[in-house]
């Protein structure tokens, strides 16, 4: 039987989190276009845990770009599913 990590392992673990908090848009990240957020709460307590790129048309209009760039350079598009997972 395996044994869980106690309770101090776990705030450890939490405490060393580094959130994600731009847009990923052609592998990297990136601040929304209009530099607005949205705050991300911990639904547990309230607590304000980061505050999240808000993506709006211009980054979608981006990030499609980059993807449809990335299609026909064949990179992506021509890599075995096994290798895109």
């Amino acid at each position: 039987m395996s044994q869980h990590p106690d309770l101090a392992t776990w705030r450890a673990r939490a405490a060393s989190l580094a959130f994600q908090t731009q847009a990923v848009i052609g592998g990297r990240g990136v601040d929304a276009a209009s530099g607005q957020t949205f705050d991300n709460i911990n639904p547990g307590n309230g607590q304000l845990l980061c505050r999240v790129a808000a993506g709006d048309a211009a980054d979608i209009d981006a990030a499609v770009a980059s993807a449809r760039a990335a299609f026909d350079k064949g990179s992506w598009s021509r890599m075995p599913p096994a290798k895109r997972k």
